[in-house]
């Protein structure tokens, strides 16, 4: 094998060495399932891992094979015995013309084209005969393009590697995903966070206090009006079961669904907030209510000419990166909204509200406070 197919057969080693290597490392390391850019449920994570493997295991292989001789790519042997020691030699194939014939055979299979012009020939090719022939992108193409070959395989992979963020960490980031274009309409992702769900828990029905036996009222004649305890049990039974209604949704549904803070606030997601706007029932009871929620914070571009609001958010991502969304609901203040640090992470307490801006009604939460809050485990909704 020539010096410089050694060189570029070890070359490509390495190009494989490196890409499984970064791929293995963003597994091992842990950048994958922390980061924010694939979902922990799916299986990009694994297939990471397999294609990091595959790489090496492929490098390993080339290596090991390196110096393997490669074989001939036919047979040469051209079915015809030539005694080449006088011009009157005695051929197993007919000649029309004399010593001056010309007997040019079919291609074979390698190509080769044999016009017997000259019978010196010698039909046992070694492999720089054909030193020419392709191996690869790294042997096709002259030193420019090998440079240029390298430059696209290395420089992507390494840059990834060492400068790759593990999340969205800035406003245009999020802006670009459609943070201030929100479509409070959509149904996208409603029955995931749609809080009047059929099969949601029942509201707990408190059982009536036992109370003492009333003394027996004295018969009266037919016709005479019960007597009023009586009277309330008929018109209003206790329940056959503790069964949600479907055709309402009453305060006692969310309790039963929403858990409550310790100082009484229910505690939402945003996005769970984002899709009450489309619903006039959840509207209805969730109107007035104390809620709590921890998300990241950006300024309000959309409807804040007073600057007395800022946007929340929380990004919802169901494969990777590709399919990630903010959903996102205004936090207004009675006066200048605070200035807090761009994707900071907080906690806002405050009433709801909603709003018709435009051709939608937008879900505000009237802010009591917004402090700053510990990063959450789960940055990302899944």
């Amino acid at each position: 094998m020539k010096t410089s197919r050694i060189g570029t057969h070890l070359l490509s080693v390495l190009l494989l060495l490196l890409w499984g290597g970064v791929m293995i490392y963003f597994h091992a390391s842990g950048r994958l399932a922390k980061g924010e850019y694939v979902s922990k449920n799916g299986i990009f994570t694994t297939m990471v891992l397999v294609g990091g493997i595959g790489c090496v295991t492929l490098a390993l292989f080339n290596l090991a094979t390196m110096g393997a001789k490669e074989e001939d790519c036919c047979d040469h042997d051209h079915g015809h015995d030539h005694d080449h020691s006088t011009c009157g030699h005695d051929h197993s194939h007919a000649h029309a013309e004399d010593c001056g014939h010309d007997h040019s055979q079919k291609e074979s299979c390698c190509g080769h084209d044999h016009g017997h012009d000259d019978h010196a020939h010698h039909h046992e090719p070694s492999h720089d005969d054909h030193a020419d022939h392709a191996h690869g992108i790294l042997e096709e193409s002259g030193a420019l393009g090998r440079i240029v070959a390298i430059m696209i395989l290395v420089v992507p992979i390494t840059y990834a590697s060492i400068n790759s963020p593990d999340g969205f960490k800035n406003v245009q980031t999020i802006a670009n995903k459609g943070v201030y274009n929100q479509t409070y309409k959509t149904d996208a992702m409603a029955g995931k966070f749609d809080l009047n769900k059929a099969d949601a828990p029942a509201a707990p029905v408190a059982k009536p206090a036992v109370q003492d036996t009333p003394p027996a009222a004295p018969l009266k004649a037919a016709g005479d009006s019960p007597p009023p305890a009586v009277a309330a049990v008929a018109n209003n039974p206790p329940p056959a079961a503790q069964t949600k209604s479907l055709g309402s949704f009453t305060l006692k549904d969310l309790e039963a669904q929403v858990p409550k803070s310790k100082d009484g606030n229910f505690m939402l997601e945003v996005p769970e907030i984002y899709y009450t706007a489309g619903d006039k029932e959840v509207q209805g009871v969730l109107t007035g209510q104390s809620v709590e929620t921890i998300a990241q914070v950006i300024p309000e571009k959309v409807n804040n000419e007073k600057g007395t609001r800022v946007r929340i958010f929380r990004m919802l991502i169901q494969c990777c990166a590709a399919d990630a969304r903010p959903y996102s609901v205004p936090v207004e203040f009675a006066e200048k909204a605070p200035q807090l640090k761009d994707m900071s992470w907080v906690k806002v307490i405050g009433k709801m509200g909603y709003r018709k801006e435009g051709d939608q009604t937008v879900p505000v939460i009237m802010a009591t406070s917004m402090t700053a809050a510990a990063e959450p485990d789960n940055k990302m909704v899944y």
